[in-house]
């Protein structure tokens, strides 16, 4: 079974539409102006899951939409729930002085913005096979970023690393974080585990 991966990008940030002719995964829901774009990306693929990486509005403003749009469950990680489920706002840091300004510009973004309440469906957790939702790889813990960002590894090697990586510029672990050596972890965990391309969450 081989992927077929739809990167949609939305503004700043990134959403992945994932899957085979069994169906498809839908990685990340992107920030509510795109939700449209998103949505026509989804028509005809049979989306059956929604998997956030994690709880930050411009990976998952669109899930309850969307999960009603598309009649498909919704996951995410338990530690990241109550950011999806019950408006929870968690702030990150940086280190410098530009990792400092991000993290700054990022907790504007995340206190001021609005995520329609959904209950999740399914809670992530490292392993989980995604070859009944039509994608022939597996989810992976890769905390720090938030303490439940997730990824997903594919069967050919590669890798959806959501905010737990980025590539404006060389490939990199995030510039903001809810816990630094968790995250510098996970970033060391990418690099093993990849065999192919490295999807982030933001850049290209």
């Amino acid at each position: 079974m081989k992927d077929q991966i739809t990167v949609l990008r939305c503004g700043f940030a990134n959403a992945y539409l994932v899957g085979s002719r069994q169906g498809s995964v839908l990685i990340d829901t992107a920030a509510a102006p795109y939700r449209e774009k998103v949505l026509a990306a989804c028509k005809g693929a049979r989306v059956r899951l929604i998997l956030l990486t994690h709880g930050h509005y411009d990976h998952c403003q669109n899930a309850a939409f969307l999960s009603q749009a598309l009649g498909c469950p919704v996951a995410i990680a338990r530690a990241d729930g109550d950011l999806l489920s019950q408006g929870e706002k968690r702030p990150v840091q940086g280190q410098g002085p530009w990792g400092r300004i991000y993290a700054a510009l990022s907790n504007r973004a995340i206190c001021s913005q609005f995520i329609e309440p959904i209950h999740p469906d399914l809670f992530l957790e490292e392993g989980l096979d995604l070859s009944p939702y039509g994608v022939s790889g597996r989810v992976i813990a890769l905390p720090g970023h938030t303490a439940g960002s997730m990824g997903v590894l594919l069967a050919g090697g590669g890798l959806f690393a959501g905010d737990a990586a980025q590539s404006l510029g060389p490939l990199g672990a995030s510039w903001c974080w809810e816990d630094r050596a968790a995250a510098r972890e996970s970033m060391a965990r990418i690099r093993a585990l990849a065999k192919g391309k490295v999807y982030c969450g933001h850049g290209w």
